[in-house]
């Protein structure tokens, strides 16, 4: 099912040299309910995958699959019950909070709505500088270093002290991947990141993230149920369901030739979408 390509996503079983994140057995549950009645949910369950180092790996699957929850794990914004999270030869999924804390820099997390992650009384600088804020970094070294991340998102240095509210969607989003990039973080994980914006917008953000991709040897995670923003941008697709990945390969080997019920039944609801939405912009031409 995966290829042998060195730089592409590899296949549980020898370990590659170059693979940055190793999952291993990744499990979370949740008990939910009410007060008489309670049911333990597994959320994530024997979760296996690795990504090499600079590549992107795209994990996707209906919503309740799972992908978002493995995604909050591999952040470290959830503990996992079960598993191994490596980062080199560090288990992070281990890690108590106080000994996480250097781990915190390495390893960001970007969502679907920026602002929610934001200070609405926060300006844009603010904003941006809020890690190193946390880290005790020096102010004029902060500064700079938020000049030197705003301008590399492509925002204009002149909107330095505007409120986060006085930005689009679209803006939030690259002041969100500014704010990640100013503590040179070595796995961004892009948790529907693009979702909810417009298709022009959602092109120049993926256009950037390649861009940083490319200029700091960046590691992505992406969760996304776009299959167009996933062709083009993983080099690999794990796809999810029940918890569980049922299938993982490289992006060509999976939208063309996918083998399991799932991954074709997710492939034939995106086309059918994509048939509509060019049916209705057609009509309104």
């Amino acid at each position: 099912m995966v290829s042998n390509s060195p730089a592409r996503l590899m296949a549980r079983g020898p370990e590659p040299q170059n693979a940055f994140l190793r999952v291993r057995d990744l499990a979370k549950r949740y008990v939910r309910g009410g007060l008489w009645r309670e049911r333990a949910v597994e959320a994530v369950r024997g979760v296996d995958f690795e990504i090499a180092a600079g590549q992107t790996l795209a994990l996707v699957g209906e919503s309740g699959s799972g992908k978002s929850t493995v995604a909050r794990c591999v952040a470290r914004l959830e503990k996992p019950d079960a598993g191994q999270i490596w980062i080199g030869d560090t288990d992070i999924a281990r890690l108590s909070l106080g000994a996480l804390l250097p781990w915190r820099t390495h390893v960001q997390m970007i969502f679907q709505d920026a602002v929610t992650s934001m200070n609405p009384r926060f300006t844009a600088a603010e904003v941006v500088e809020e890690p190193l804020l946390i880290m005790g970094q020096d102010e004029a070294l902060r500064r700079e270093a938020v000049r030197k991340s705003m301008k590399e998102v492509g925002l204009p240095l002149d909107w330095i002290e505007r409120s986060v509210l006085q930005f689009s969607g679209g803006q939030r989003q690259r002041l969100a991947i500014a704010r990640a990039l100013i503590v040179c973080p070595k796995l961004l994980v892009l948790d529907e990141a693009l979702t909810g914006l417009d298709l022009s917008t959602r092109g120049q953000i993926a256009n950037l993230l390649l861009d940083l991709q490319a200029t700091h040897s960046l590691t992505y995670l992406l969760i996304s149920h776009d299959p167009v923003l996933v062709g083009r941008m993983a080099d690999a697709i794990a796809v999810m369901a029940g918890g569980r990945i049922v299938e993982i390969g490289s992006t060509a080997e999976v939208m063309t030739v996918p083998k399991h019920a799932e991954t074709i039944r997710l492939l034939k609801s995106a086309r059918a979408v994509q048939t509509n939405l060019a049916a209705i912009t057609g009509a309104f031409g």
